[in-house]
This record gives structure tokens, sequence and C-alpha cells, in this order.
């Protein structure tokens, strides 16, 4: 069996979000408020989505240490999530929040 240790999931972690961070610089400003259908994410609100979707694990396993979620505010996190999703951002605000809750994350798995 090969060993899948937190240097190797760090890694993992950091090509998905450098793929992730690839497209998102290569997809035109005017394009991030692209929304498919009503009722979906636009590109913008779908890519900030994704770099702060870690959010969660880090509380969970990194800030609290749970072993259980007896009695965890799922609501208050998300709600707090969400509310920092709405904010208003820029393609470069957007990038740059993904590179650095993707390296924030991923320096946290490896220790």
């Amino acid at each position: 069996m090969t060993y899948y240790g937190p240097k190797e999931l760090a890694a993992s972690f950091r090509t998905v979000r450098k793929n992730t961070v690839t497209i998102a610089e290569d997809i035109p400003e005017d394009k991030y408020s692209y929304r498919p259908v009503e009722g979906t994410k636009t590109v913008g609100e779908l890519l900030t989505h994704i770099a702060l979707g870690p959010k969660f694990q880090e509380q969970i396993n990194l800030v609290e240490k749970r072993s259980s979620m007896e009695g965890f505010d799922f609501e208050k996190l998300m709600g707090r999530l969400a509310a920092e999703q709405a904010k208003p951002r820029t393609k470069a605000e957007i990038i740059a929040l993904l590179k650095d809750e993707g390296e924030k994350y991923a320096s946290a798995l490896e220790s």
C-alpha cells in the first residue's frame, strides 16, 4: 500500500488549486458575471465558493479539532461563509483569494 500522508495530501490540494487558478485567470473578467441559468451562481460566485470551500474542514479539524459533530453550530458557520461569499470582488481579488486561501489550507494540511 502506498503511504499518502500530510505532504502528499497538501501537494494534491495544491495541484488542484493551481489548475483552478489557471482556469480562473483564463476567463475574461467580463465573463465573471455570467450566470448560466437563473438560480445558479455566476462564474465569479462559483470561484469564490471554491476559494472558501476548505473553510468547513478547517473549522472542524484545525480550529476546533473536533472528534464529533455533536453541538457544532453548522448554521452559524454557513452564515458566516455565505456572508463572506456575498462580498463583491473583482477578478483579481477572486484569484488572490483562491491563491491565498488555497495556500493557507495546504500549509495547514502539511503540518
